[in-house]
């Protein structure tokens, strides 16, 4: 009697996660393209614009050449010839499409393989700084690198290199001073064998971490692929896009910088980077409509896998959410949604290893 429901626990154990795994991934859904407005395909993005952030003044910095080598797991899928490049577009002036920035100074340009970024405006000067993460592709040792932003030459110079034994696998980071920032640790596994393994079995071992100063620390753990992170205009919440299990946590920042969970927003779907409309406070966030879609895609990048852009509208004190559908593609524009970012109804579409939209949407 003993050994029959020891089975059927069992049993019944291993088919709840089977379902709860293949509902993650995304198996039971269905896919209808639709766009917000006139959208196109910008010239000079073609190996990913996996990041997109936009400064007050409508420039948009663009995260390109994470695939280039480490980050897809078959060699055969990106040619080695690829590298790690940040551009620049112009919201405002959308017809001169993108310039690559050059990047200057004294650090690892031969390892330079951007993920996340995010950038600072010093509010005194209007100096522009750009965080960015970077894996290494055969160490996978993380960094984050600083640059300050010289628009007469369309330049990154670079200011410092960031390290730490928080920073182990890390996503996205969010900045709120000079040297300020929150970091998503996606995995707690660096090695991708055991981060397939982490994964696949669900564990929520992502986490997010708090660098200020020379001084870091773990601030929140348990999450099911920590991706994308951002913060409120007002610097009152913090967002974390869980890209495993398809939610939004938002957290209320505490006075030693501590975070306190205060809703979990449940998208199914694999949620990737999130931005802010600052003057509404709106996220926009990239999406992979079917997370085992990308998971082939970063295999063979032949196969398909779709975009998806979300809005998240809160009520005063986020009693209220409203989610809006933006855009959906199945992969014949777009492939491997990761990046939305929107700046006065103008809408760029990233993507991890692929090209990038830009669409003009009117009133929205």
């Amino acid at each position: 009697m003993i050994r029959h429901i020891v089975f059927f626990v069992a049993v019944t154990v291993v088919a709840t996660h089977i379902f709860r795994l293949a509902y993650y991934l995304g198996y039971f859904k269905t896919i209808i393209n639709h766009q917000p407005g006139s959208c196109r395909l910008v010239p000079g993005i073609e190996n990913g614009a996996e990041d997109i952030t936009v400064s007050s003044d409508g420039l948009a910095f663009i995260s390109s050449g994470i695939a280039g080598k480490g980050y897809i797991t078959d060699p055969r899928a990106c040619p080695p010839n690829i590298k790690g490049r940040i551009f620049l577009f112009d919201i405002r002036n959308p017809e001169d499409n993108v310039k690559e920035l050059t990047l200057q100074g004294d650090f690892d340009r031969e390892n330079f393989f951007p993920h996340g970024i995010s950038l600072y405006e010093a509010p005194d000067t209007g100096e522009k700084r750009l965080f960015v993460v970077s894996h290494h592709p055969t160490t996978h040792e993380d960094k984050i690198e600083i640059f300050r932003f010289d628009k007469r030459t369309y330049s990154l110079i670079h200011l410092k290199t960031v390290t730490g034994k928080t920073l182990y696998s890390v996503n996205d980071l969010v900045v709120l001073g000079p040297e300020t920032f929150y970091f998503s640790n996606d995995h707690y596994f660096v090695k991708p064998s055991l981060r397939q393994i982490e994964g696949l079995a669900l564990l929520g071992w992502g986490s997010i971490g708090f660098y200020n100063n020379g001084e870091e620390k773990i601030v929140a753990s348990g999450f099911h692929f920590a991706n994308g992170i951002n913060v409120s205009p007002d610097h009152k919440y913090i967002y974390l896009a869980e890209a495993m299990s398809g939610d939004v946590s938002v957290f209320e920042i505490q006075k030693d910088y501590s975070l306190v969970e205060k809703k979990k927003i449940h998208l199914n779907i694999g949620v990737d980077n999130i931005e802010i409309d600052k003057p509404t406070g709106e996220l926009w966030i990239g999406c992979h409509p079917r997370v085992k879609e990308w998971f082939d895609f970063s295999q063979n990048i032949d196969s398909k896998a779709g975009a998806q852009v979300l809005r998240i509208q809160f009520g005063s004190d986020l009693d209220k959410v409203n989610v809006t559908d933006v855009f959906v593609d199945d992969g014949g524009m777009l492939k491997g949604g990761s990046s939305a970012s929107f700046y006065r109804n103008r809408l760029l579409i990233g993507t991890v290893a692929h090209k990038m939209a830009y669409c003009e949407i009117g009133p929205y």
